[in-house]
């Protein structure tokens, strides 16, 4: 005999107690796979949102390195150019420096001429 044809021979009253055991049986198995999947999810969003701050950090810091090697780069270069700007005003400083020293010795010993 089966439990369809058990609960069919039972009084009308006692059918109806076998059914709401059934669908309370349900429903407490549909719950409890309900709390599993939102505990699964929340589980899964921590670890999505571990993942995502971790990769964000990650980017900043090679972003923050990529930043960093410009600027030093820069920095060398603005560097480079002002090396090369000072010899080239310490040449001409020193390529007149001889016209300067005459042009003072011309006016102190009073030639006035200066070429």
């Amino acid at each position: 005999m089966t439990k369809q044809d058990l609960a069919t021979e039972l009084p009308p009253l006692d059918q109806i107690r076998l059914a709401e055991a059934e669908i309370i049986r349900k429903t407490m198995a549909a719950h409890e796979d309900a709390e599993r999947r939102l505990v699964d999810a929340r589980t899964q969003a921590a670890q999505i949102k571990k993942e995502a701050q971790e990769k964000g950090i990650q980017t900043g810091k090679a972003h923050y390195k990529e930043l960093l090697a410009r600027a030093e780069e820069e920095a060398r270069a603005i560097t480079a150019h002002t090396k090369k700007r000072i010899t080239l005003l310490q040449g001409k400083g020193h390529a007149r420096m001889g016209e300067a020293v005459e042009t003072v010795l011309n006016i102190v010993l009073g030639s006035g001429e200066s070429q």
